[in-house]
């Protein structure tokens, strides 16, 4: 068994770099003009979102974000924004590929990647800098919740006009 780190950012810093290099490679499915590549690329982000997403964000949210806001009230704006973004992208996650999956690939994209920018350059030195030892120890013993999925939205069928209930 390989050595195990004791820096609590590092698992999150590769993570946001594999998150990075998939959001580079959605928007290179998204601008292409390959159908069969855009629906690999939206079940991918499906994948990601089951496999990857869900649980680095209830990371962050339960040993980073809740942490900040109970004890740093000072940085309440950035854990708003990143607290908003979280759920943006797990609503884009749900329904890309539902009614133009093109446009729902790139904008999932540019989400991620704006959002872990700001982690990187925001989060992480909060933590950094204000985390005691003990909270950084809580960062490296994290499991998330057992994933359950999320219901994707289905597009509704055109109402035939009948107003009868």
């Amino acid at each position: 068994m390989p050595p195990t780190s004791t820096d609590p950012l590092e698992r999150l810093r590769r993570e946001h770099k594999q998150g990075l290099a998939f959001a580079d490679r959605l928007e290179a499915i998204a601008q292409s003009g390959d159908e069969v590549a855009l629906a690999e690329g939206v079940e991918s982000v499906r994948r990601y979102n089951q496999e990857e997403m869900e649980g680095h964000l209830q990371h962050e949210e339960q040993r980073i974000i809740s942490v900040l806001v109970q004890e740093h009230p000072e940085h309440l704006p950035v854990c708003i924004r990143l607290g908003r973004e979280h759920g943006q992208l797990r609503t884009l996650a749900a329904a890309v590929g539902l009614a133009e999956p093109r446009r729902e690939l790139a904008e999932f994209a540019r989400l991620l990647r704006e959002h872990t920018q700001v982690e990187d350059e925001e989060l992480l030195p909060l933590v950094e800098t204000l985390f005691t030892p003990e909270q950084q120890a809580a960062i490296l013993d994290f499991k998330p919740l057992p994933h359950r999925p999320v219901p994707v939205p289905q597009p509704r069928p055109h109402d035939s006009g009948d107003m009868t209930s």
